[in-house]
């Protein structure tokens, strides 16, 4: 049963938590076992249990003919989290069902190989969102959940994924067709599948693992990687890899709590990022970014950066990225990711631990972005260089494993406006045409 740890509510500066109770006690079976550190002692005393997390670990892939990779069993990997944290369950893993690839004429996937994490067995059963101060909590929640609450923060946003997300349909998230300029990889809606309340983002590839694959996916047209001063759909280059981005329709989420549960491929196969991250589109009117990231020549390490560019960017435009060890953490294992987005900072956590791992202060360059921005989670892959790891080791499928993605707005913040399109400031560029996700959206801006 997911039920969620805390020590205290993760705020800048400490953390206190209470719990939000409103669903049954059944358990989804997912195989997750985090329980409140008060059974342990305080932990603003400096209680808690010491557990030992067991899970995750290997898993082999099968064959990807239009995506359906085979599940593997998840092992071994011990981690011991202290400050409220108590024993994790052990992971089986399941069957992933993929679908054909889409988006903008990409071909289907077919290669074998390993690389990624089944999700654990077992199903969820979907039960309607809590009404927090009564306002009714937007996505899909699971049976069996107790969501904690953090103070000056309010739950308005859980995917828990008990069952599959209509990309097209769902009133917040969506799929992107974009082609990043700096990745060797091609988002496309059939690489986004559900299991076993689980999202599945694989990365799939018909050439060999190799540098500079370039010709395996040919050039097309982005709607989700458009500029504001160029033609929409915009030309992108072919890739090597076709991937998938999971991310909300409109930028319409700003201050809050982000927390995500999710694992990344492997700690030794290929040249990855696996993310969770805001991010506000079109880029080239505001750069605005704040990253939670994972890697594999960075397994023990948290990647964090924080992006504020003026108008007119049109590539990478640097932040304060840091690599931030954790102990004990081995990202292919699932933990807990979270970072705290206030006008006066950018906090980040793992696990649930009271002591934020990093800081991104008032003081801090760039400033602190203060405009609403997306929600996104994607598998980027890099056939052409070894900033995160080797490109010769890169085995397809790999596929990034998410458990849950939760939202806390920050009391007294705006945003999330609702209803949507028509709440949103089109003065400041919250919504435009430049700022479509696919082109099943079309049109975006009526």
């Amino acid at each position: 049963m997911k039920v969620w740890t805390s020590a205290t509510a993760i705020g800048l500066t400490g953390l206190t938590l209470s719990y939000l109770a409103g669903c049954s006690s059944s358990d989804p079976g997912d195989g997750n076992s985090f329980v409140p550190s008060g059974a342990a002692g305080s932990a603003a005393a400096g209680g808690g249990a010491t557990g030992t997390p067991t899970g995750g670990g290997t898993a082999t892939g099968g064959t990807d003919s239009g995506g359906a990779p085979a599940g593997g069993t998840a092992t071994g990997g011990t981690s011991t989290n202290t400050g409220g944290m108590t024993t994790g369950g052990t992971a089986t893993g399941g069957s992933t069902t993929g679908g054909s690839t889409t988006g903008g004429g990409a071909p289907v996937g077919g290669a074998a190989g390993t690389g990624g994490g089944a999700p654990p067995a077992g199903g969820e059963t979907e039960v309607a969102c809590p009404t927090v101060n009564n306002v009714k909590v937007d996505g899909h929640c699971s049976s069996g959940v107790t969501y904690p609450t953090y103070d000056g923060f309010t739950l308005a946003l859980v995917e828990d994924f008990p069952t599959a997300v209509d990309l097209n349909a769902d009133p917040v998230f969506t799929w992107s067709d974009g082609i990043p300029n700096d990745g060797q990889t091609n988002f496309a809606e059939g690489n986004i599948t559900f299991a076993n309340g689980h999202m599945i983002i694989a990365a799939k590839s018909t050439c060999p693992p190799a540098n500079n694959n370039t010709s395996c996916y040919p050039p097309r047209t982005s709607y989700a990687e458009s500029y504001s001063n160029q033609p929409i759909p915009r030309a992108r280059p072919g890739t090597g890899v076709t991937s998938g981005e999971f991310r909300t329709k409109y930028n319409n989420y700003r201050y809050g709590r982000y927390e995500v549960k999710y694992t990344a491929p492997s700690t030794t196969v290929g040249n990855f990022l696996s993310t969770m991250f805001v991010f506000r589109t079109p880029t080239n009117i505001a750069w605005n970014e704040i990253d939670a990231e994972l890697e594999p020549n960075q397994a023990g390490k948290l990647n964090i950066n924080t992006v504020n560019a003026p108008n007119g960017a049109t590539g990478y435009p640097g932040g304060d990225a840091q690599s931030i060890p954790v102990p004990g953490l081995n990202i292919a294992t699932e933990h807990i990711y979270a970072f705290n987005w206030t006008s006066t900072g950018i906090t980040w956590y793992v696990d649930n631990n009271p002591t934020p791992v990093y800081t991104h202060g008032p003081a801090a360059q760039p400033a602190i972005p203060n405009l609403s921005a997306k929600i996104m989670m994607n598998l980027w892959v890099f056939a052409s260089s070894a900033a995160f790891g080797d490109p010769t080791k890169n085995v397809y499928p790999m596929t990034s494993s998410y458990d849950y993605f939760h939202f806390y707005k920050l009391n007294g913040e705006t945003y999330p406006c609702s209803p949507t399109p028509a709440c949103l400031n089109k003065t400041n560029n919250d919504y435009t045409v430049a700022a479509q996700n696919n082109p099943k959206e079309t049109p975006y801006l009526k």
